[in-house]
């Protein structure tokens, strides 16, 4: 397994030796001594471009405050910027791994990490599992559910977080009104877009580079600079990244029946073969007031069909904290302020 540490001495950032191109974190637990028990784990899946990177400040702040859990956040399969196996550009010749493959290789990874850290098996009922979703993450969320459920698989799971959420009609947002444009001026647009990141890459000065990407996203901080050079110096990511969005616009539209029936019902928070009830888990939903992915009337939508549900939560950003789309660039304090106190109202 390569491996290399990010600015965050305490985060490992690992290219997993998985079916799918994978880049995770997988950050133990901050206890006092090494004899502590872990309260349990916190899964997250990215939005899309699906980078870890992206979230070492956000992360390592709920790290802090939540002591007792380990940290996994794991990338969109394809999206791997460490292995220089992935850094070509015959995109004719690449897999692209769709909405479904995220789906699939989501539940093999969590799998995978349950049954690393023991987390599986009889014992499992005092170990628990909280999963965040980011944008399209929470999409694959709500699908990453329905699977455990068909599966019948032993895992306590009673805290579902969605932010910003883009888990219907995403293509009616204002930035995706504006993408289904672009796609259908330029249908080869992944391919397009992957062949300009290797021709800025490639054969630009890193400092103008570093320029681009300074400008482009208004001079984030370095974390965020840092983690999108490494996507431009990965075409094939690029070349992922734009493909998987443009499925995104088809495929993001109406809330399937499964999702509707069964994750907003929270009835997967205790998936045991031999459970003769089953608790509802706790679903808290958080929204910008205004989102350029997730349509105003979309989110009315959601909250009209949805908010008579017991066990569900929708928060609009307040203009107090007026967290954005991408917190991850900016926001990371205010988030993970609210990501702490809910995970506390819930597990203390």
């Amino acid at each position: 397994m390569s491996s290399t540490c990010t600015n965050d001495s305490e985060f490992v950032l690992q290219t997993y030796p998985h079916k799918y191109p994978t880049v995770l974190y997988d950050v133990s637990p901050l206890l006092p001594n090494p004899e502590s028990d872990e309260i349990g784990m916190i899964f997250m899946i990215p939005g899309n471009p699906g980078l870890p990177q992206y979230y070492v400040p956000f992360l390592s702040l709920v790290r802090q405050q939540l002591p007792g859990w380990r940290i996994v956040c794991v990338s969109q399969a394809g999206c791997d910027t460490i292995s220089s196996a992935f850094r070509y550009t015959d995109f004719s010749e690449q897999r692209y791994y769709s909405l479904d493959d995220q789906v699939e290789h989501k539940l093999d990874v969590l799998l995978e990490m349950l049954e690393k850290h023991k987390y599986l098996g009889l014992a499992c009922s005092t170990k628990q599992v909280i999963l965040i979703g980011h944008s399209v993450g929470c999409w694959l969320m709500q699908h990453l559910l329905i699977r455990i459920r068909n599966a019948d698989l032993r895992i306590a799971i009673r805290l579902a977080i969605l932010l910003f959420p883009t888990i219907k009609n995403i293509g009616e947002s204002v930035a995706g009104v504006q993408f289904r444009k672009m796609i259908s001026r330029l249908p080869k647009l992944a391919t397009i877009a992957g062949l300009a990141a290797n021709y800025l890459t490639r054969y630009m000065p890193r400092s103008v580079v570093q320029s681009v990407v300074n400008v482009f996203m208004r001079f984030p901080p370095d974390h965020a600079a840092n983690a999108t050079q490494a996507m431009l110096a990965s075409p094939s990511v690029v070349y992922q990244c734009v493909s998987l969005a443009s499925e995104e616009m088809e495929r993001i539209t109406e809330e399937a029946d499964d999702v509707i029936s069964f994750f907003w019902d929270g009835l997967w928070s205790a998936s045991l073969k031999d459970s003769s009830s089953r608790e509802q888990a706790r679903i808290i939903a958080y929204f910008a007031q205004e989102d350029h992915w997730v349509g105003n009337h979309t989110r009315a939508e959601l909250i009209e069909v949805h908010s008579s549900r017991s066990n569900v939560d929708f928060i609009v950003s307040s203009t107090d904290d007026n967290c954005k789309h991408a917190f991850c660039v900016n926001d990371s304090e205010v988030m993970a302020a609210h990501v702490v106190q809910w995970i506390k109202e819930v597990f203390y």
